[in-house]
C-alpha cells in the first residue's frame, strides 16, 4: 500500500525549499522598500534644521527652490515643517 504525500509536504522536505521561500521573501520586501521611497518628497527625510533652513533662506542645494515647488509638494512640505515650527524657539535652536 503506497502513502500518498501532498506536493506541499515535499517541496518542504525539499533542500532547496529554504532558499526559494527566503530569496522570495526578500524580493518582495524590497520591491516594497522601493516602492515606498519612490513615493517620497526630495525633503520627506530631512531633519527640522534642514527643512527651515530649506524654506528660509536661498541657498542652492540641488533641488527645486522653496516658491518653485508645486501646490502639492508645497502642501506637503508644510505639514512636514508645521511641527518643527511649534518646537521652534530662539533657546532651542543650538542645542
Amino acid at each position: 500500500m503506497s502513502k500518498t504525500v501532498s506536493p506541499l509536504t515535499k517541496f518542504y522536505r525539499w533542500k532547496y525549499s529554504g532558499l526559494i521561500v527566503v530569496s522570495g521573501i526578500v524580493v518582495i520586501i524590497l520591491a516594497g522598500w522601493f516602492y515606498y521611497t519612490s513615493t517620497l518628497e526630495f525633503f520627506d527625510t530631512w531633519s527640522c534644521e534642514g527643512l527651515i533652513d530649506y524654506v528660509m533662506t536661498d541657498k542652492d542645494l540641488g533641488v527645486p527652490k522653496h516658491n518653485e515647488l508645486t501646490e502639492k509638494q508645497h502642501l506637503h512640505l508644510h505639514e512636514i515643517l508645521q511641527p518643527c515650527m511649534d518646537d521652534f524657539t530662539p533657546q532651542n535652536i543650538h542645542s
